[in-house]
This record gives C-alpha cells, structure tokens and sequence, in this order.
C-alpha cells in the first residue's frame, strides 16, 4: 500500500521509521528467544506514535483515561512480522499478554479492517513463492 503523503509528511515519516529501528529491533529479538511465539503485545513507541501521525497527516485523538497504545505485532515468518496498533489497559505493558490474546486481538482486527487481512494474505503468498512457508504452516 502506497500513502500519498507530501513531501514534509514523507520526510517526518522517514525520520520517524530510523528513529523507531530500535523498537523494531527489539521485536526480532523477542521472537528469536521465543520462537515458538506468534504474536507480541507491547506499548507503541514514541517513534511509531509519531510515524502514524505523520502518515496521516494530523496527532492521533487522545485516549481515554485508563487506556493506553498498542502494537500488536504477528510474525508470519522470522524476520517477517506485521504491526497493528490497539487500545489497551493504561496499567499494563504487554509483557504478561499470550499468543492467544495476541491471536484473538488480531482476528478481531482482521474481521474490522479487511485491507489488513488481504495484506497478510499477501505476505503469505510472497513467502510461500519465496520457499519460506509460513511460521504457522497456514498457505494462502
């Protein structure tokens, strides 16, 4: 999916995405100590905060009192991973959440956004063509 963002919007948004390397780094990690995993809830980042008001143009709506932000990240095989941002509960930092949580949160968002859905297919039809199936043996 190409955003058709102005010049100012793709620089903040490029910025944005070198700032957040660190973040995105983290989540390799994570999947390489657990392997067995699916699925990894933790708080956005402050760069991904950022890149998503960037690529949209305009700050995000604040929340609401007692919640806070999400990435829920999937990882289909390793070293490919896809990100949605989710509410959550203020007092948590996602480190206790399980691959079932994580599976139902991102079905539950799979069924609200389609597109994402249809991207995912996507992904897994590039890797089974790559020779890479995916993390969960599920093809297109």
């Amino acid at each position: 999916m190409m955003l058709a963002l102005s010049r100012q919007q793709r620089r903040a948004f490029e910025r944005n995405v070198a700032e957040n390397e660190p973040t995105i780094q983290a989540d390799a990690r994570f999947f390489e100590r657990f392997p067995h995993r699916e699925y990894r809830i933790r708080r956005m980042s402050r760069p991904e905060v950022a890149q998503l008001e960037a690529a949209r143009g305009e700050p995000l709506s604040p929340m609401r009192a007692g919640t806070a932000r999400f990435t829920l990240v999937k990882q289909l095989a390793p070293g490919v991973r896809l990100r949605i941002f989710v509410p959550g509960p203020g007092d948590e930092d996602g480190s206790d959440a399980s691959d079932a949580l994580g599976a139902s949160l991102w079905s539950r968002y799979a069924e609200q956004h389609p597109a994402m859905a249809d991207r995912e297919a996507a992904l897994r039809k590039a890797l089974v063509e790559a020779g890479r199936p995916p993390q969960d043996g599920v093809t297109p």
